[in-house]
């Protein structure tokens, strides 16, 4: 075994021992190549593990929305003994037809944007997306789209994509379309606290005309 595989291995042990400690007991149907491809984050040195997480998480329900429905997602909903309802049911139809979605890159100027708002509404006890086309103008020379998601409140990093996957009582979808956007390949994750909900999780979107495999070579 080459040190390349070996550094895989203790990944992939590392990414099922974190699940586990979250008392989250999925059947295990993940390639193992997928979650490479997914974990595109890992040596992103300004992200916090948190973050990276939650980057790859999302990449994963691109790469496969139907196995992630049936695995990841069927899993929570039942853990946090969530009823169905018309939101969770038309996820479930939604992840059906997602299928090799672009890889979300992890992008420094995407992650201080998010990381400024997380911070400035932490300590304001704000909630919203107050600023967002001031915040993301000088970016604009660089991404041909944005969009932004956040989420209030305790968490792990699977509760916070898959939260904002479900999006209940967000009429339009915002955080699910911006997730699972096949125009997005661009990603910034930022946790901070939050003085009136514990903690708030920015996450930033971009567009750009580069490919992942821009990104690996």
């Amino acid at each position: 075994m080459n040190k390349s595989s070996i550094i895989f291995t203790i990944s992939i042990f590392i990414f099922i021992a974190s699940l586990q400690a979250q008392n989250y007991s999925f059947r295990w149907d993940w390639n193992s190549d997928i979650i490479l491809q997914a974990n595109t984050a890992k040596d992103a040195d300004f992200l916090s593990e948190d973050e990276k997480k939650i980057i790859m998480y999302t990449n994963l329900a691109r790469s496969d929305g139907s196995l992630f429905a049936s695995t990841f997602l069927k899993e929570y909903l039942k853990i946090k003994k969530i009823k169905p309802n018309s939101y969770t049911r038309s996820l479930f139809k939604e992840l059906k037809l997602v299928k090799n979605l672009p890889m979300l890159l992890p992008e420094r100027d995407l992650y201080k944007v998010s990381r400024e708002h997380a911070s400035w509404s932490g300590k304001k006890g704000y909630q919203g997306h107050k600023g967002f086309k001031q915040r993301f103008s000088p970016l604009m020379t660089k991404y041909t789209e944005v969009g932004e998601n956040i989420y209030y409140g305790q968490y792990t990093p699977l509760e916070i994509v898959i939260q904002l996957l479900i999006d209940e009582g967000i009429e339009d979808l915002g955080h699910r379309k911006n997730l699972l956007s096949p125009k997005f390949n661009s990603i910034g994750v930022a946790i901070k606290p939050h003085k009136t909900y514990d903690y708030n999780c920015v996450m930033g979107f971009g567009q750009t005309p580069r490919t992942y495999l821009d990104y690996v070579e």
